[in-house]
């Protein structure tokens, strides 16, 4: 296949303004995520049809035409499980792809397993079995070889042809408008940004916590979010989660308590006073600033039989329909539509599942189903 290297702001502005003729494109990315809390981008793969670009963003500063090409209503574009690339997108350009529809998604509709890899569709509908052997390699190292880039230029040259197969079948079992939204809440899942004080809630085992503790572990993980973020470090490479939780049920008063709790001699040179500074702070906080205690959602009454309702009716109506029952609700969906209904979490939006495409078939029977299960 041929495929042209994008190296400078003019280039970018001639492929961006051509790939705005057609009516549809597809888009991919390359990206390193070993360490860092952000993404780095590699290398963005377009194809519009005719043209195969590889835009290598290291050379390129103007990113305007890619971000109107991006935003532009009337070019569709297509991704394969795409949820990190649009991150990539989001954070690099501060804009997300739209409209889109992901080809994973698709097939998924048509009965595929809900993560069916791109390799597989393409030998399956395509015939043409793809070298995976370079989805490991480093992207940020220049120059890239000709193998890397026959690798990525694969990964958009036979997305178009594979997404209008895919779009005829979704489309002839009337799903194509529910693959749209899914599509869709995919991308919107990836532009919210998690508050710093909301970040002790997804921390393991947070339930286990006294309210003081909590408070400890609010401060805790609010800095350890705002340092991953400041210095684009991982998480977990700031302070290990389960160090963090230790901290945060002992209060330690000294470098010698983070010693014995187990973090490691890095973190505690680092960051040891820090943390302790924190601690104190928690335990001089007036009891009614502390957060109320975390209620764990599999010992709340009733769940385990509301779970097991709710995954039946799931499984009931995805076998009608014939698509995988993952697709319709995955249990982070059942657990976010309970904990909904019982007011366990502050109410942002409706939950997932009695919403959009799903909510079209789920909202009255789940209705149903949650009358038996009153909120305490």
């Amino acid at each position: 296949m041929n495929y042209q290297l994008i190296t400078s702001d003019a280039q970018l502005q001639s492929i961006c303004n051509r790939a705005k003729q057609h009516a549809r494109i597809a888009l991919d990315t390359e990206f390193v995520r070993t360490r860092t809390y952000y993404p780095h981008l590699g290398l963005i793969q377009l194809f519009d049809g005719e043209q195969l670009s590889l835009i290598d963003p290291l050379g390129i500063s103007q990113w305007q035409p890619l971000r109107e090409l991006l935003t532009d209503p009337d070019v569709l574009k297509f991704i394969h499980a795409g949820s990190e690339d649009l991150e990539v997108f989001w954070n690099s350009f501060q804009c997300m792809p739209a409209p889109i529809i992901d080809t994973q998604v698709l097939a998924a509709f048509t009965g595929h397993p809900l993560s069916c890899g791109f390799a597989t569709l393409v030998a399956e509908y395509l015939n043409v079995e793809l070298d995976k052997s370079e989805s490991r390699t480093d992207w940020l190292a220049r120059p890239l070889s000709e193998k890397q880039c026959e690798y990525a230029a694969a990964d958009v040259y036979y997305l178009l042809p594979l997404a209008d197969i895919l779009m005829a079948k979704t489309e002839q079992l009337g799903y194509l408008g529910a693959a749209k939204d899914e599509s869709a809440l995919i991308a919107q899942r990836r532009k919210e940004i998690l508050m710093p004080e909301c970040a002790y809630k997804d921390i393991s085992n947070a339930w286990q916590l006294r309210p003081r503790q909590l408070a400890c572990l609010k401060k805790l993980a609010a800095w350890r979010l705002n340092q991953a973020r400041e210095r684009d470090l991982a998480v977990n490479f700031v302070i290990r989660e389960e160090n963090l939780w230790q901290v945060a049920r002992y209060m330690p008063t000294s470098l010698a308590e983070l010693d014995a709790l187990g973090l490691s001699g890095q973190e505690i040179r680092c960051h040891g006073r820090r943390l302790l500074a924190m601690a104190a702070e928690s335990r001089d906080l007036p009891e009614e600033e502390c957060p109320a205690q975390i209620v764990n959602l599999i010992d709340y009454p009733g769940y385990r039989k509301a779970f097991k309702e709710i995954k039946s009716l799931i499984a009931q109506v995805s076998e009608s329909h014939s698509f995988n029952a993952e697709l319709l609700a995955s249990r982070r969906q059942i657990n976010q539509l309970l904990c909904w209904h019982w007011k366990l979490k502050s109410p942002e939006q409706q939950p997932e599942l009695i919403r959009g495409w799903r909510g079209k078939w789920l909202a009255e029977p789940v209705a149903e189903i949650l009358e038996n299960y009153s909120v305490s």
